[in-house]
């Protein structure tokens, strides 16, 4: 071959590598939905990208998921205070109501909700301070087991791993530390270690209380509810009957409880010409704890519909400035 032409060809070849080298160093830099592609003429330029593919299918005609900027993503949207797991299922983030976990050996849990006594709607307002009472150690004017001072957060407490009472009775207090509250107390029985217990208890203002037209500041009261709904589970005290029962005489000890009187339908006073309970099926009767702390039983006698095997019977009775609570159903 030609010596001037080999000298040329070697020339044409190097600048051809060194424009291809210059090229790949400064290759474009291209954005989100482009790709890098040569052109004939060996330059590289940025062009739209072909769309890929789903990878997984949307199936929008089964209502669970729904196309949100392209995504599929889950028709299902949880309340606040939880969040949705691996399942596609709402479960709690723990910014709820607490509740009550495994007892430590020995030990018990109980869990519940406040209610307003008047309303029935959950407690709202905070700060509200609730007790776990040995109910003999809160008549002699004992410590309580445990506190606490509860949020807005629909009125949900807790009082975990702690040595059930003796006698298996606890009770829940509201409002011992609150300037514009009564002290409320609801009860419970058969508490033992190594087990939970759902009590819903009552908040109850002294506004109104003051509108009952009944003195709570000698005798306290001891208010009895009397509803048709089955019987819950001992362990399960939940506030969720409703069915309230008219025509209930409130008992004691067997008899008539002496000075029982009975709300009206609004449970915003005292109804003077009732003889029995009305459409709230409610009524309350001054009831101090006699001495030596022995606790009267309470019950109902008929009612419409007067259940045929009776009503409960709960240990029950009051302090001075103390109401009472307790919800009945046929035995």
């Amino acid at each position: 071959m030609n010596r001037r032409l080999l000298s040329f060809l070697v020339a044409v070849c190097a600048v051809g590598s060194i424009a291809t080298s210059l090229a790949s160093c400064n290759a474009p830099s291209c954005g989100p939905g482009t790709s890098q592609k040569q052109q004939p003429d060996g330059t590289l330029k940025c062009i739209e990208a072909d769309a890929p593919q789903p990878l997984t299918p949307c199936d929008v005609d089964g209502g669970n998921v729904v196309i949100v900027g392209g995504r599929c993503v889950s028709a299902v949207q949880c309340d606040p205070g939880t969040t949705m797991n691996v399942n596609g299922i709402c479960v709690g983030t723990g910014t709820g109501a607490p509740t009550c976990s495994t007892p430590a050996p020995g030990k018990a849990c109980v869990q519940g909700t406040i209610y307003d006594f008047t309303s029935n709607a959950k407690n709202t307002t905070a700060p509200l301070h609730v007790d776990l009472f040995d109910p003999i150690t809160l008549l002699s004017g004992g410590a309580p087991i445990a506190s606490v001072d509860l949020g807005t957060d629909g009125g949900g407490y807790v009082f975990k791993d702690f040595s059930p009472p003796g006698l298996g009775l606890i009770v829940i207090l509201t409002g011992r530390t609150n300037t514009d509250r009564v002290a409320t107390a609801t009860g419970a029985q058969g508490i033992s270690a190594g087990n939970t217990y759902t009590v819903d208890a009552y908040s109850l203002k002294k506004t109104d209380v003051a509108g009952w037209g009944f003195d709570i500041s000698t005798g306290g009261g001891y208010v009895a509810r009397f509803y048709s709904d089955m019987k819950p589970q001992p362990n399960l005290l939940v506030n969720n009957e409703k069915n309230p029962v008219p025509g209930v005489v409130l008992t004691k000890d067997g008899a008539a409880a002496a000075g029982a009187q009975y709300f009206n339908a609004t449970m915003t006073a005292i109804d003077p010409a009732l003889t029995a309970t009305g459409t709230s099926g409610t009524a309350i009767v001054p009831s101090p704890i006699p001495t030596g702390g022995m606790f009267p039983v309470f019950s109902g006698m008929g009612g419409n519909p007067n259940p045929p095997t009776g009503w409960e019977m709960l240990p029950g009775g009051s302090a001075a400035g103390l109401v009472f609570v307790t919800r009945f159903h046929p035995n």
